[in-house]
């Protein structure tokens, strides 16, 4: 991959360029190379992305110092920062084709293999024309109910929690969470939410739930995604062939998965049932007539698998804290959803009434975006923004900068779901906003994570009122997904 270290937090708070978004270039110029900072022989910029701010931090510098396009070198790769909403429009709605995912995903695939996430090309069309049909808005209001149940039992469960080893291995001796977690009132969210999109998704797919019980099958996701992603964001990996643990963790990981997937597409193909995967089985192609192989369907199911638990469940968990630090806006949810709900579980009726809390989704994924950042390799030779960018480079969007942009969002650190009123939206460019991309890339499961959201959030606001457990604020850190730099630990109290 072509990014040094994603583990690392910004020292300092953010500031922004408050000038035009548009690049000024001279007519004289229309092809100029896009500034940067001078590389040196053979490692490029390679030196200025090794202190301890996270990789993110990084790129949102390069693009304060050096505008609207900027270029750094890593080694002998070229990469642009791009995050004029313009500019974004342009390479994933406008000229897609010309912006491949490439080699920057050659680490994930060592899980996924080529699945939607990761292919490209007629592989790619032809695995959306099969997959777009289950994922439309009409589509998965079919896991409506089944998204309530297992929310509800999740709620069910907060009435007794068990301490969390993510909360008592971050706790040091006197801390204000130690007596909470003993006396069983302090949830770490972070867990909590891994465990409900897990189970949501796992029964989506399967039928089965992964996300209550641990075992196996679901420690053997959790270890190969953290792999892949370790391997992805490293500045130098070793081939798979070297015989190293973590490689041979990996390996038996992967088999696990690869044992469980495959027993689940032949039980799909001895009996037919609700489950994505079973529709997935009987897809065929409207052109051809043709089904998925067996080894198309496994990875389509596994990236189905990962992209729909652990980026939700990060969403989920950046939208407790914020709502645990904005304490008019929980009650403002909390009012609608009294109203809406009526004391009773929810319908899907509800759910198309539940506006604000549905605005409180999207400045969730305003602030911060599931991928903070997205590489796309450049095909063949393009202009952005009036600047030259060479085929075989690498164009970095920063959803997370463009979503933060304050010629766009006036006062973008803070959190106003308001920011999405129709109106407010109806004034904004085109893709200033792209939480799950846009064009023809779109995320193919963006309605059935915000119906998951926007449940969640509903659902556990009628009945507990979560708190804050300390004033520090939690910074992101990218690491494949925007991540919580720490654990947030929320008081629970009960609204009976």
């Amino acid at each position: 991959m072509f990014l040094i270290s994603f583990n690392r937090l910004h020292p300092k708070p953010l500031t922004y360029r408050v000038t035009s978004m548009r690049t000024q270039i001279g007519t004289d110029l229309p092809f100029a190379p896009p500034p940067g900072p001078r590389p040196l022989p053979v490692i490029g910029n390679v030196l200025r992305f090794g202190n301890d701010k996270n990789i993110l931090f990084h790129f949102i510098d390069l693009w304060n110092e050096y505008g609207d396009v900027a270029h750094v070198k890593l080694g002998s790769l070229h990469v642009y920062v791009v995050a004029d909403p313009e500019h974004v429009h342009h390479v994933l709605v406008k000229n897609p084709n010309n912006y491949i995912k490439g080699t920057g995903y050659t680490g994930f695939r060592l899980l996924v293999g080529q699945g939607l996430v990761t292919s490209d090309g007629d592989l790619w069309w032809r695995q959306r024309r099969l997959m777009q049909p289950s994922f439309t808005p009409k589509s998965i209001v079919h896991y409506f109910d089944m998204m309530v149940e297992t929310t509800a039992r999740m709620l069910d469960r907060w009435e007794n929690p068990t301490p969390s080893p993510a909360l008592a291995a971050s706790a040091a001796p006197n801390s204000p969470y130690t007596h909470s977690q003993q006396s069983g009132n302090t949830l770490v969210m972070d867990d909590e939410m891994t465990r409900l999109t897990m189970s949501i998704i796992s029964k989506a797919i399967f039928g089965v739930d992964l996300g209550e019980e641990s075992g196996e099958v679901s420690d053997a996701f959790h270890e190969a995604f953290a792999f892949v992603t370790e391997r992805t964001m490293s500045a130098f990996a070793l081939p798979m062939s070297v015989p190293l643990p973590k490689h041979r963790q990996f390996a038996r990981s992967l088999q696990v998965i690869d044992d469980f997937v495959g027993r689940q597409i032949a039980k799909g193909r001895q009996q037919e049932s609700n489950t994505l995967l079973s529709i997935l089985l009987r897809a065929r192609d409207e052109e051809t007539g043709t089904a998925m192989n067996e080894k198309q369907l496994r990875d389509e199911v596994v990236t189905l698998f990962l992209a729909g638990f652990e980026t939700t469940a990060r969403s989920l968990t950046w939208g407790w804290y914020l709502l645990s630090r904005h304490p008019q806006v929980m009650e403002q949810l909390r009012a609608e959803v009294d109203t809406v709900f009526g004391g009773r579980r929810p319908t899907l009726d509800d759910l198309f009434r539940l506006n604000y809390t549905r605005r409180v989704v999207d400045e969730t994924l305003r602030l911060y975006p599931p991928t903070a950042l997205l590489g796309r390799q450049i095909v063949a030779d393009d202009v952005i923004g009036g600047y030259r960018v060479p085929a075989g480079g690498i164009v970095m969007l920063a959803p997370y900068l463009t979503h933060r942009l304050p010629t766009v969002w006036p006062d973008p650190e803070r959190f106003d779901p308001d920011r999405f009123l129709p109106e407010a939206v109806a004034q904004r460019p085109k893709s200033a906003y792209v939480p799950f991309i846009s064009g023809p890339r779109v995320c193919l499961g963006n309605n059935f994570a915000l119906m998951e959201m926007t449940l969640a959030f509903a659902m556990a606001a009628q009945r507990y009122c979560l708190i804050a457990t300390t004033d520090t604020e939690i910074s992101a850190a990218f690491r494949g997904s925007t991540c919580p730099s720490q654990p947030l630990a929320l008081q629970l109290l009960s609204r009976a």
